[in-house]
């Protein structure tokens, strides 16, 4: 009985020493292949996560960047068409006001002392007096007004002033200006272009002057 009881302490102690000693060899041997492995595959798709982070951030900046610059140019090409088109509506709308204030300015006509005839140096300004009236706004009628230096009675004025209103019309129907459009008045000596009793004053009022109505 002693002798069994021996053998079993011994074989007890033999356990005793031998299974901490195989724990430790199993702990200090480190990993395995398929867990460094696993490791290194672990730490290769973290790292290629990172960088496709890193370049989905890059191109969103670069996208918006892109964006910014298509929206800034095509912003800059707009108010660059629009100051195009103010610029265009205005010199249009000049020349257009231009046009309208050569077209509605007629030019007077002079003419000779004590004399109802047209002379030869007013002709070119009738003609254009008449393109004018029947190329621009032909539906306005003009009103011819006739008159005269302050020399004569007024009763003699007054009548060659209606002559060279006449006189005027009649150049003017000649040259395609529709009669019912003109309309003629003679003021006389009462209304003076010019002040003053010498030449000078006195061809500057023997006129007939042309306004639209």
């Amino acid at each position: 009985m002693k002798r069994w009881r021996s053998t079993y302490s011994i074989l007890a102690l033999c356990v005793m020493v031998t299974v901490p000693a195989w724990m430790g060899a199993a702990c200090a041997r480190g990993p395995s292949a398929e867990e460094l492995a696993a490791m290194e595959a672990a730490r290769q798709q973290a790292i290629a996560d990172s960088l496709r982070a890193v370049r989905a951030e890059e191109e969103a900046r670069l996208a918006a960047e892109e964006e910014a610059r298509r929206l800034a140019e095509e912003e800059a090409r707009l108010a660059a068409e629009e100051a195009a088109r103010l610029a265009a509506e205005e010199e249009a709308r000049r020349a257009a006001e231009a046009r309208h204030q050569e077209m509605m300015s007629l030019s007077t006509i002079f003419f000779d002392y004590d004399m109802s005839n047209i002379r030869e140096d007013q002709r070119s300004a009738l003609d254009e007096n008449a393109r004018k009236l029947r190329e621009y706004q032909p539906e306005d009628s003009v009103v011819v007004e006739g008159h005269c230096d302050e020399r004569g009675t007024i009763e003699y004025n007054l009548a060659l002033g209606e002559q060279r209103a006449q006189a005027v019309k009649t150049y003017l129907t000649d040259a395609g200006v529709a009669d019912g459009r003109i309309e003629t008045v003679s003021y006389g000596e009462e209304q003076p272009a010019v002040m003053g009793d010498d030449e000078s004053a006195w061809s500057q009022n023997r006129r007939a002057e042309l306004k639209r109505q």
